[in-house]
């Protein structure tokens, strides 16, 4: 009888645990599911500022080249060079737009989404450190010296100010968006390793 007692029992708590093993799947199951979606939509976030940029840049090439000579005293070569970097901006993002794909995050391996993860960041500071930085300092040298060659006097302050104030505006713009890529390649890295520690 008290056999019979305690193999009710054990029987009852191998269901309880079974019950709960499955409960514990489930409920892992669904913390990756949500894990992998958070992070599928920092990744389109970067793939629709990708879009954003390539649509600024093609319309600043017609700008520099064909309003920029009439709008303000600046040689057709510096236009020209100004053109050129956009051209080459639009290329990289698009090579970045193509490489980075947000559906590996729900669908595909963890590992390949890792990989293209850190080549998004180490392509982001590559560019800004070796072709983005260079190009704002050869464009401010470049504008500084053809608005001395057209201006002199309070009329050249005037427009070196004014030029100022449009770079650290846009300088701000710039290094908020570089910040917040680095901040959301490196918040989808902590997130699969989030993953990596749950599936383990």
């Amino acid at each position: 009888m008290t056999n019979n007692i305690e193999s009710k029992e054990l029987l009852e708590m191998k269901e309880q645990l079974s019950l709960l093993i499955k409960k514990l799947d489930k409920e892992t199951i669904v913390n990756e599911r949500m894990i992998r979606r958070s992070m599928k939509e920092k990744a389109d976030r970067l793939n629709r500022r990708l879009i954003m940029e390539i649509i600024v840049c093609f319309i600043m090439i017609p700008f520099f080249i064909c309003v920029l000579p009439n709008l303000s005293k600046v040689s057709m070569p510096f236009c020209i060079f100004s053109a050129g970097f956009m051209a080459l901006a639009i290329l990289y993002n698009f090579y970045m737009y193509i490489r980075f794909c947000p559906r590996k995050f729900i669908e595909g391996n963890i590992i390949e989404a890792r990989k293209d993860t850190l080549n998004f960041k180490k392509h982001t500071l590559r560019w800004t450190y070796f072709i983005g930085i260079p190009f704002l300092v050869v464009y401010v040298a470049w504008f500084v010296y053809e608005k001395m060659q057209y201006y002199q006097g309070e009329i050249l302050k005037m427009v070196l100010v004014s030029g100022l104030i449009g770079l650290l505006i846009g300088g701000a713009i710039g290094i908020n968006i570089f910040i917040k890529d680095l901040r959301t390649t490196d918040d989808i890295l902590r997130q699969i390793e989030e993953l990596e520690e749950k599936t383990d």
